[in-house]
């Protein structure tokens, strides 16, 4: 079992600020610098969960409080950004075969990186 110990309040922020930080953080993610971020997927859509695996298996992951290691969408989003990206769109306003085309081509990168 597991003391814990009191925190000494230091005078600066809140718990309300605490409480509402994530809150900041996720909209920090959806907005991005340029306004959007183009790695946002559809929890529901297969390819979209396929698409994530994938960036587990390449190891493009971030750190995260709650879930511990999760897929990195802003690597995703500025990878569907670059000139490297067969197709130049946000995940979400990409067709079922836009999206075939991006797995193909994170197929062809996870063979290049373990072969």
């Amino acid at each position: 079992m597991m003391s814990t110990k009191p925190r000494v309040f230091n005078g600066e922020g809140s718990a309300i600020d605490d409480y509402n930080k994530p809150k900041v953080q996720l909209q920090k993610i959806v907005n991005g610098d340029n306004n959007k971020n183009w790695g946002l997927f559809d929890k529901t859509n297969q390819q979209h969960k396929t698409l994530l695996s994938q960036l587990r298996t390449l190891q493009w992951t971030a750190p995260n409080g709650k879930w511990g290691e999760v897929a990195d969408i802003s690597r995703l989003s500025e990878f569907l950004k670059s000139d490297k990206s067969p197709i130049k769109k946000p995940l979400k306003n990409m067709n079922s075969k836009e999206v075939s085309k991006i797995i193909e081509c994170f197929k062809s990168m996870i063979i290049k990186t373990y072969k």
